[in-house]
């Protein structure tokens, strides 16, 4: 029993080691080589960059890792791609071995005038397979890019198509609803028509009330001119009022998203208060900074 646990233990530890290793990643698409194995009218050099922009497309539109151009020509065989290349089993194999891939496509370059025929020839390396794929034309004025694109699934029909990345453009936001606050100014032609306000509303409650008891008794004449002087110094502060509340309102109406930052922060913002128990009740204190 002794000699079982130990046993029963490595095989737990096992069974979880494989349970925590990751699974394999799924199998990457086909390695596609591609090999320029004729060329007429056509230099080396114009056919290596066809041969690297067909790879580019293919990459691009397909889901496949392509070779092309100069790297494929590197690793080549000395002279060159053999004669006959494509009919020997063992000359594609050789270059698949080479080139690192599953698939080989064969190109056969033509210039005619100042367009360019492409034949192509696609081969399997594990199969052996070889199928013969629609020619592609590239005129004189068109991108070669663009018509390889166009034609890379029909190169490569077996092939998944890339899936095309989705780009979200950002739409046109509306604008937000415009938030205010109470300038400097605001705040002091407010605070000056409120003052100005209950100035005016105290004058005016006295001269009422001196006007109501010189009716009751009589009244010397300086308390009678004293009754005009308050209500007219009662209507000049309440006409004040008007324009400083007035003026603290366009002030808040004009006033941006946020404070300047050269701008003092609002009153409110510079207020503090307190409130201390008292044995007869509570004392309240208010701090104004400016």
């Amino acid at each position: 029993m002794s000699r079982l646990v130990p046993v029963v233990l490595l095989s737990v530890v096992a069974a979880a080691t494989a349970a925590a290793q990751p699974s394999p990643a799924a199998p990457a698409g086909p390695r596609v080589g591609i090999v320029v194995e004729l060329t007429v009218n056509v230099s080396p050099d114009r056919a290596e960059q066809l041969g690297a922009a067909l790879a580019d497309a293919l990459h691009r539109e397909l889901e496949v890792d392509a070779v092309g151009g100069a790297d494929v020509t590197r690793r080549l065989p000395e002279g060159g791609v053999p004669d006959e290349c494509l009919a020997r089993r063992d000359c594609v194999t050789d270059l698949a071995r080479r080139l690192d891939a599953t698939e080989l496509l064969f190109l056969a370059v033509v210039q005619v005038g100042a367009d360019i025929q492409l034949d192509a020839s696609w081969a399997d390396v594990a199969t052996g397979e070889i199928v013969a794929r629609p020619r592609i034309e590239l005129l004189a004025d068109a991108r070669a890019g663009e018509v390889f694109s166009a034609a890379a699934t029909r190169l490569l029909p077996h092939a998944r198509r890339r899936p095309l990345a989705v780009v979200v453009q950002p739409g046109a936001s509306r604008p937000a609803a415009r938030d205010r606050y109470l300038p400097r100014g605001a705040w002091l032609a407010g605070g000056a028509g409120v003052a100005a306000l209950a100035g005016g509303a105290i004058l005016g409650l006295s001269a009422r009330s001196t006007y109501q008891r010189c009716l009751r008794d009589e009244c010397d004449p300086d308390t009678r001119d004293g009754i005009g002087r308050r209500a007219l110094a009662a209507d000049l502060l309440l006409g004040g009022a008007v324009v400083g509340v007035g003026v603290a309102v366009v002030l808040y109406l004009r006033s941006d998203a946020r404070p300047p930052a050269t701008e003092a922060p609002p009153l409110a913002a510079r207020a503090r208060w307190s409130v201390t128990p008292s044995p007869g009740g509570a004392f309240a204190e208010v701090h104004v900074g400016f």
